[in-house]
């Protein structure tokens, strides 16, 4: 994907990846219950792990959301360009982990208890680890962009915040979403400058 189609797309992909995680959020909350107490109830017809499934999909549509970041400095510094690799690394390990974490659930059934399945355990741990990798990466990245004039310090703040509440997953944060949003929000009141004009 070139850096032009990146931006072009980065906005639209960054709301609908915080659209997506607060609907699973708000599912979860439904199915699972407010407590650490696990309810056990369906909606409409999916248990809580059933829609932590879709965690997937907004994690895949925010990474372009933070590729196209990358492509807003023609020269980043030592410390965006290693926060950058780090973030993507974190980012696809992120998502790996929680594909192993709730794909091997059943669908529709709470038969399996969430402590005896032993690819979800792994997966959990792997969801942990990659998420604070996730954060590292995004707060040496936002601190780049901030040198750069090319995101506020609130904003940078509110990402690695995002980040780093991807630790717990069972049931998921609504504070990921918010911060896909604001990143969606961003990137489309504020294009990028290497952007080319059309004549």
């Amino acid at each position: 994907m070139s850096s032009n189609s990146l931006d072009r797309w980065s906005a639209p992909a960054s709301l609908t990846a915080g659209g997506l995680w607060l609907l699973i959020w708000l599912h979860q909350r439904a199915a699972h219950g407010l407590t650490a107490l696990n309810e056990r109830r369906l909606l409409l017809g999916l248990t809580w792990m059933d829609s932590a499934k879709f965690l997937v999909l907004p994690l895949l549509l925010v990474s372009v959301g933070l590729a196209s970041l990358c492509f807003r400095r023609k020269h980043a510094g030592l410390l965006g360009s290693a926060g950058a690799a780090v973030t993507g690394v974190g980012l696809a390990l992120l998502t790996l982990g929680v594909a192993l974490e709730f794909w091997s659930f059943p669908w529709g059934s709470y038969a399996v208890a969430f402590e005896d399945a032993e690819l979800a355990r792994v997966g959990g741990m792997l969801q942990a680890l990659a998420s604070l990798v996730f954060a590292a990466g995004l707060v040496a990245f936002t601190i780049d962009l901030v040198r750069a004039r090319e995101l506020a310090v609130w904003a940078a703040a509110v990402l690695v915040l995002g980040g780093l509440t991807t630790f717990f997953l069972t049931p998921v944060n609504a504070l990921p979403g918010v911060a896909w949003l604001l990143l969606g929000i961003v990137l489309w009141r504020r294009p990028s400058r290497n952007r080319p004009r059309r004549t």
